[in-house]
């Protein structure tokens, strides 16, 4: 698999998995700048290796950060991720999950509406 193959797979889960957790929305891509270097904030910059993907969504007539936490977890854990739930933290509400090299997180908090879906692909060497 090429970086831009993972890079479009990526895209492509974050995307469906925030339409499913909060339907009736239009998930957003806010962060999708392609493959960077693993190294870009150090003095040894490497070649491009991965990629790191932001998708957002949520809806703000029914905030519920547990709840779509929640559902996130359940739907990604039905489409193969390993997920783990932390315990929250104040208002912050986060999950972790990864699958074959992928890493994901998902992010809500009571104060806002907004749920925050963030990926990286497989480090290059690892497709």
């Amino acid at each position: 698999m090429t970086l831009t193959e993972a890079r479009n797979f990526l895209r492509s889960e974050l995307l469906a998995v925030a339409a499913i957790v909060v339907p009736g929305q239009t998930p957003t891509v806010t962060h999708d700048v392609g493959p960077v270097s693993q190294e870009a904030l150090s003095d040894d910059r490497g070649p491009e290796s991965v990629c790191t993907i932001t998708v957002e969504t949520g809806d703000p007539t029914s905030p519920d950060p547990e709840a779509h936490i929640g559902f996130a977890a359940e739907t990604l854990d039905g489409r193969g991720w390993k997920v783990e739930v932390a315990p929250v933290e104040g208002d912050h509400h986060h999950l972790t999950a990864n699958r074959d090299g992928y890493d994901l997180t998902v992010d809500a908090s009571t104060t806002d509406w907004r749920l925050t879906f963030t990926g990286q692909t497989p480090v290059t060497d690892d497709l």
